[in-house]
Formats: C-alpha cells, sequence, structure tokens
C-alpha cells in the first residue's frame, strides 16, 4: 500500500516522540514550520547550506560535502527514487530565481536506517553535475571529536517554510547538550545521535528543516565550522526539556566514506582530532631547528 509523506508521518502515535520528526507531521498543524527563535542568515555565512526540493517543492535541508556529495537526513526520503529530486544553492529567500540547481542522480540512505525510531537517520545525494565550488558555495568540514566541551559557537539553520509563503534562511545559536542529561529526557536516544537547543525552550528546528546541518566551532581554532549533527527529530519544537536530536555525523565517517568510495566519488574526511603539526608554532621552530642542526 502507498503512503503519501503526510499520511506515513499522521499515522504514528501521538504519544511517541517520533510523532515530531523536523518535516511536516499533519499530526499537529497543517503548516510546515521553520527554525525556532531564529533571526535572518546571510548564504554567505552559511556557504554549505543547500536545500533539497522535490517535484519543484521544498522537502528538507542539507550539506555540502564535495562537488559530488549532499549530506542529509534518511527520513527525508520515502524511497530512493530520484528521477523527482534537485538541490539548490544561492539565495537566502526562497522566491528568488537567482538559484543554482542540480538535479539528483543517487540516494543513498543508511542500510539500518530505522524510521519508527530514527535510527541512523543519514543519507547522502549523488549529484548528477558538480558543483562549482568557491567563496560562495563551501563544503563543510567534518570531524570525529565527540567531546562536546570542545566546541563553542553552535548554529542551526535552515529555511523551513510556513503554509505556501517561502520564507529566507534563518539560523538560530543553540548549545550542545550532554549525552547523559539528553537521555533522561528523551526516550530512546543512542549513542549516535545529539542533543542541542536550549532546555529552557525557544531555540530549536522544527518542521522543513530536516536534514540541515549543525555547525560549530573548535574552542581552539578561531574560524573553521564543522558539521557535528544533522537535524534528525524532536518532541514538538523549542518546548521545555525537550531539545532537538541531531544525527551525530562523527559516528557515520566511515560510512561516507565507504559509500561515496563505492559510488565512484570518493570523499575522503581529513582527521581533525588536534593540530595538524604543520600548522602549530612550536613545531614549525622545532622543524626549523632541527634542520639547522643537521644541515650540511
Amino acid at each position: 500500500m502507498e503512503y503519501s509523506r503526510q499520511e506515513y508521518w499522521s499515522e504514528l502515535p501521538s504519544h511517541s516522540p517520533r510523532d515530531s520528526p523536523k518535516i511536516m507531521n499533519t499530526s499537529e498543524k497543517s503548516e510546515i514550520l521553520g527554525i525556532i527563535g531564529g533571526v535572518p542568515a546571510n548564504i554567505r555565512d552559511f556557504p554549505w547550506q543547500i536545500r533539497i526540493l522535490e517535484n519543484g517543492s521544498h522537502l528538507c535541508g542539507g550539506s555540502i560535502l564535495s562537488e559530488w556529495w549532499i549530506l542529509t537526513a534518511a527520513h527525508c526520503f520515502k524511497s530512493e527514487n530520484e528521477s523527482t529530486l534537485e538541490v539548490t544553492h544561492g539565495e537566502e529567500n526562497l522566491d528568488t530565481q537567482n538559484l543554482t540547481k542540480i538535479k539528483v542522480d543517487k540516494i543513498i540512505i543508511h542500510n539500518y536506517f530505522d524510521s519508527w525510531f530514527f535510527f541512523n537517520d543519514i543519507a547522502l545525494l549523488l549529484l548528477k553535475s558538480p558543483l562549482s565550488l568557491g567563496v560562495r558555495m563551501v563544503p563543510i568540514c567534518l570531524s570525529e571529536v565527540t567531546n562536546i566541551e570542545r566546541w563553542r559557537n553552535c548554529w542551526v539553520s535552515g529555511w523551513g517554510t510556513t503554509g505556501d509563503t517561502e520564507t529566507g534562511l534563518q539560523k538560530v545559536n543553540i548549545q550542545l547538550i550532554k549525552w547523559e542529561t539528553c537521555s533522561e529526557l528523551m526516550p530512546l536516544l543512542t549513542k549516535s545521535m545529539l542533543c542541542a537547543g536550549d532546555l529552557e525552550g525557544g531555540k530549536d528546528a522544527c518542521q522543513g528543516d530536516s536534514g540541515g546541518p549543525l555547525v560549530c566551532q573548535k574552542k581552539t581554532r578561531k574560524s573553521e565550522w564543522y558539521q557535528l549533527g544533522i537535524v534528525s527529530w524532536g518532541v514538538g519544537c523549542g518546548q521545555k526539556k525537550q531539545p532537538g536530536v541531531y544525527t551525530q555525523v562523527s559516528s557515520y565517517l566511515s560510512w561516507i566514506e565507504m559509500k561515496t568510495k563505492l559510488s565512484k566519488r570518493p570523499y575522503k574526511h581529513e582527521p581533525d582530532s588536534g593540530y595538524s603539526l604543520l600548522l602549530s608554532p612550536w613545531a614549525i621552530l622545532v622543524l626549523y631547528f632541527l634542520m639547522f642542526l643537521f644541515s650540511p
């Protein structure tokens, strides 16, 4: 039996946290919402942000991994039929015509994705033609670092929509929440999930933002941005003691490399658990000293 996306989510029991994935759920409101507690964002501040369209309409968010690959959430797709999908990157407002649009060649959904419990909620999109990367279109970095104490300045961004009126890109500054704290609030949390938001409520991703990136900066570095999470699910949006739940990207680095390699467009993650020796000022001084010491 075939289901529309709306019918599929409306059949989930109302008492379950799964009934509020960050995509449309007709058991709640008829509107597709967006970032809660956010402010307008400039696409130049989130140059890795893309949106996914299905038959020309907004479906989900995503992020640029490379010129060929988009990272997003598995629950965005009812099937692996890529013929109706395309990705766009360009302006803050969806109404503008100044958008780059590229067809999707292949959808790769995690083999063990569970649409009921949102386990392994991760997917890759292989594009039919490469993105023209540059200053305004930049791949996001990934990290194997899982200690939330090492991160700062975390943001989630997305377009979302309200009814039929498309809105501009929004962003909201949120806090990473310890897994132990979140697991007491959110049932069925796994070690491959990450929680972020505000325990007092009012700051969150919401319907229409699914698949989008949660990005942070390291406390030890000034400028680089890393994607830690993928917008996945939550109990409502922006509610007190109900933070958003994200797919923890670091848990899937090997999966990403394996799947992209099998598709003949390999993505290679660069380890970043610490400063590269060549980037360390002390290491550079030591290197110069050794070169001087052993020079003929």
